[in-house]
């Protein structure tokens, strides 16, 4: 009894320095939790380009290089042309300051002097003979008065932006500068923590699998897991990625400034729920609104709403989605969207993350259900069996009726 005391002890008191020490990991490691994070969520990403590279190259540091090299160069091919075209614009728009200023003195002067000879002549055709002086004379005071209120922005507008656009890329520079080791320290280890999860990954998560009691069970739960994260995270990424070429392809046939920039920025814009490549072309057809051209406009729009809207939603991605899980609408827009108001731009990982998580839980425990009542079960992932292949007796839909009922009373019981 005395020996039974002392060992609970002891398992009490590693279990404290456990905890603790665990906390003190947590604590240190605090500032690179999103790095991370980042980095499983790159290595997964990244698993079937190095799968396929390693069986061409038999090499694993090579695959994974060679994978991180995609990333890097086209990360770099974006900043660069983001880079080049904000030069590019700022340097005209500051070679072109005066022309500016007149171009917008002589807008606002012929708006204005239209506005005013239409009234003009309207009075002179409905008003009293005797009234005409009298309102030309107003209305000739009026436009003087208008003219000197209008044209003052078209003198300052420039002048007032330019600095303050200046003094915000300074800021933003400064605020790298300051920054700049903890960012180069953090990318270092994003970089390599993905290189050794894509070299090691797999032996790793098999250690891991020995290490537990139920490996069925785990197994089981991982493999959902992966089908429900290969569609939350690769068809939504590739799908992303697929619009955004069309994107550039588009532009550039409709002779749209920087084709390329607008098109990575719509594959970008297209990872975020609710607003997707809208965010991109709607604005560029206001542009070509502006300055009316309309032809443009309905062809920017009629593209827009075909190939970056209803096709990608409505053919490509149901179309990659088919070797995955299937996942309701309904959870994917929740898995993206709800945790973007919440944790920010990280919530696009740690949301899908999170729901997938449960969701592969709970198809885990609902294959355990079908089991336990005799219903032949669905491999993971795996396309679901036909009628005339599936064993589906009435005593086993309803031993299953009968567990499913048992299970929701557990649940609402509090027992999680």
């Amino acid at each position: 009894m005395q020996s039974m005391d002392e060992k609970n002890r002891f398992l009490w008191m590693v279990s404290a320095i456990l905890a603790v020490t665990v906390a003190g990991v947590v604590y240190v490691t605090k500032d690179f939790i999103t790095t991370i994070l980042l980095s499983f969520f790159f290595a997964y990403i990244l698993h079937p380009v190095y799968s396929r590279l390693l069986v061409i190259t038999k090499r694993k540091q090579i695959s994974a290089l060679l994978s991180l090299s995609i990333v890097f160069l086209a990360f770099l091919v974006f900043v660069l042309t983001v880079l080049n075209a904000l030069a590019t614009e700022v340097s005209n728009l500051s070679a072109t300051q005066d022309a500016i200023n007149e171009t917008a003195a002589g807008f606002i002067n012929e708006t204005a002097g239209s506005f005013f000879d239409r009234t003009k002549a309207f009075t002179n055709d409905k008003a009293p003979q005797m009234l005409v002086p009298y309102i030309d004379s107003a209305l000739d005071e009026a436009e003087e008065r208008i003219r000197i209120i209008l044209k003052a922005p078209s003198s300052w507008l420039v002048p007032e932006v330019l600095p303050r656009v200046k003094t915000i890329v300074t800021e933003l520079v400064d605020w790298v500068a300051k920054h700049l080791p903890i960012l180069m320290a953090q990318f270092g280890v994003a970089i390599l923590l993905t290189y050794y999860l894509l070299v090691d990954g797999a032996e790793s998560v098999e250690e891991f699998l020995r290490l537990m009691p139920e490996r069925a069970l785990i197994r089981r739960f991982l493999g959902e897991l992966n089908s429900i994260y290969n569609s939350l995270f690769n068809v939504y990424l590739i799908n992303s990625l697929l619009t955004g070429i069309i994107a550039a392809i588009g532009f550039r046939l409709l002779d749209v400034p920087y084709p390329f920039l607008w098109g990575m920025v719509t594959a970008v814009f297209a990872l975020i729920p609710m607003i997707g490549a809208g965010a991109v072309y709607f604005p560029v057809a206001l542009y070509y609104l502006v300055i009316s051209d309309y032809t443009r406009v309905v062809a920017v729009l009629l593209f827009g709403t075909i190939f970056l809207n209803l096709f990608p939603e409505n053919i490509m991605r149901p179309t990659l989605a088919k070797a995955g899980a299937a996942i309701h609408p309904a959870v994917t827009l929740l898995a993206f969207a709800a945790p973007l108001f919440v944790i920010g731009v990280m919530g696009v990982i740690v949301g899908p993350a999170l729901y997938g998580f449960v969701l592969a839980a709970y198809r885990t425990r609902l294959h355990i259900m079908e089991e336990e009542a005799g219903v032949k079960a669905t491999p993971p992932g795996g396309p679901k069996p036909s009628p005339t292949s599936s064993v589906l007796s009435i005593d086993g839909l309803r031993r299953l009726g009968r567990k499913v009922r048992s299970f929701v009373s557990w649940l609402t019981r509090g027992h999680l």
